[in-house]
């Protein structure tokens, strides 16, 4: 019981959640600035370790691989999402009212198979659905880590609740296998024996699936992450769609929240009929792929902001420089896959150390692309080539248009504006819907992404009513100037404005009898 937190209680940010022990315990409501803040990895650079040999060096390199984590908007998207799940599957479970018992005791007597052929459509289920590489597991782990004690007692009502579970799906999409996994997941957080109890040699995935609903309920599990939805593929003849039924029914009936994780290979499993489309959008669906590249040298995109912030770990006595054409060869090499990006840049460097070159060029980065990143060139030029017809061959790329039509248009579903059927970014389609309005191609850039830094929350649509609302401000009107009384000239004694004459060179001779003019003959 050493991993076992005891309860202390905040004062709920919402009146909804007063009174609820399971929410009041939870860590306060992050903002945006403190979900950045929390996610925020960056390794440590020692100048002590800059003048090392090379093949120590390129160890302490490795921390860019494990420690860089550049936190982007669909982070904050995704630890809003996530909070807001936890938070409502546990208004439904308050373990303070004399409710919590009853349900507690009538899910011995529920039947999930036939509960779960009826699976309703209210239920809290939600999707991450993104090319492989991207950070979607990284994302997830990273926000359930901000909840730091996944395992809290409360003494008050003798109870022990479990935060979030995290669990992966088999490789072979085994029924049995994943709820052998879940057994073992708990144990490992609560130090108790659930694994051994329920799990026999001849017991079968759906002897297992009431016993999962039991657990889950008496320890009231806040969220259920399943990674790698899309191995749910190879299971045998109706077990994927029985798996995904059963996991909606947990929603429904105990109200635990489920968040799928998968690459684009996982729609298959949502999209067959419109329903089950429903069932993975329930909370909300995100859609998180690559880093989006704009051709624009005045707007810094968020794959520009990762490139430079990456750019600076560098283990040389004078760091490379971060040049356009850089930018260009490392968007060419790994088409705004995080993963990808992290890996060129950290073994362009080890072998820069190890050549003794201090130094990161275009050669050296194109050499170790060929050479080392060879596996993965197929699918790069997929991606470079944009067609639709060469990424479907690649189960783990983006998601093609017409599969996220099929996503994300249900109705009772409010989906986010960059969540419809474009995969351009908001940046891109507002610009397009501006120079349509008629706004310059050069000017539309750059007002595009003002309104964006103005109103970040708001969509195409307000976006664009924003700009027209700027736009017919009126211009604020110059001050109107009373015309002042004249200046008077005021004169002194030799006054040359006094000299002036009105024939033809007497202004010549007023001058010169002055003395003004030097008469100069006297010296001819």
């Amino acid at each position: 019981m050493i991993n076992i937190y005891q309860a202390e209680y905040h004062e709920p940010e919402v009146e909804d959640y007063r009174g609820n022990p399971l929410i009041n315990a939870l860590p306060l409501l992050k903002s945006p600035q403190d979900t950045a803040k929390l996610l925020n990895r960056y390794p440590t650079v020692r100048d002590c370790e800059k003048s090392l040999p090379g093949y120590i060096r390129r160890h302490a390199m490795m921390r860019i691989l494990d420690e860089f984590l550049y936190p982007t908007k669909a982070h904050v998207q995704l630890e809003q999402m996530i909070a807001g799940m936890i938070r409502r599957g546990y208004l439904g479970r308050n373990i303070a009212t004399s409710d919590y018992q009853k349900n507690l005791n009538s899910v011995d007597h529920l039947d999930f198979e036939a509960i779960a052929r009826n699976a309703g459509n209210s239920a809290l289920a939600s999707s991450v659905i993104g090319c492989s590489g991207t950070g979607k597991t990284t994302a997830v782990e990273a926000i359930l880590s901000g909840y730091t004690h996944q395992a809290i007692y409360h003494p008050d009502y003798q109870h022990t609740q479990i935060v979030w579970l995290k669990l992966d799906c088999p490789h072979d999409g085994s029924a049995k296998s994943l709820c052998i996994h879940f057994f073992r997941a708990v144990d490992d957080v609560l130090n108790t024996d659930y694994e051994s109890l329920y799990v026999k040699a001849r017991s079968s995935a759906e002897s297992m699936l009431g016993d999962i609903a039991r657990v889950a309920a008496l320890h009231s599990i806040g969220i259920l992450v399943i990674d790698e939805i899309q191995h749910l593929q190879a299971a045998r003849s109706g077990g994927s769609k029985r798996l995904l039924n059963f996991f909606v029914t947990l929603t429904n009936v105990i109200k635990v929240p489920v968040l799928f994780v998968g690459t684009p290979k996982a729609l298959e499993l949502f999209s067959p009929t419109m329903r089950s489309a429903r069932r993975a959008a329930q909370f909300g669906s995100l859609h998180w792929n690559r880093f989006e590249h704009i051709e624009q040298a005045d707007i810094d995109t968020e794959w520009d902001r990762f490139l430079k912030r990456m750019w600076k770990l560098q283990w040389f006595e004078h760091a490379t420089p971060l040049t356009k054409a850089m930018k260009d060869l490392f968007w060419e090499c790994t088409q705004g896959i995080a993963h990808i990006a992290v890996t060129l840049f950290y073994l362009s460097q080890a072998r820069a150390v190890m050549a003794r070159r201090e130094v990161i060029d275009q050669e050296l980065v194109q050499k170790v692309f060929q050479q080392e990143l060879s596996m993965i060139h197929p699918m790069i030029k997929a991606l470079q080539s944009g067609r639709d017809i060469e990424i479907k061959k690649f189960a783990d790329l983006d998601i093609p248009s017409d599969k996220i039509r099929i996503f994300c248009q249900t109705e009772e579903v409010v989906v986010v504006e960059e969540e419809l059927t474009s995969s351009k970014d908001r940046l891109t389609e507002l610009v397009e819907m501006l120079i349509k309005m008629g706004i310059g191609q050069d000017i539309a850039p750059i007002v595009a992404a003002q309104a964006l830094a103005e109103k970040p929350e708001e969509d195409l649509f307000g976006l664009v009513a924003h700009i027209r609302m700027l736009s017919d401000k009126p211009k604020k009107q110059p001050r109107k100037t009373t015309n002042p009384t004249p200046l008077q000239p005021r004169y002194i004694d030799s006054d040359i404005r006094l000299m002036r004459g009105s024939e033809p060179y007497s202004t010549y001779s007023n001058l010169k009898n002055e003395g003004i003019v030097l008469d100069i003959s006297a010296y001819l």
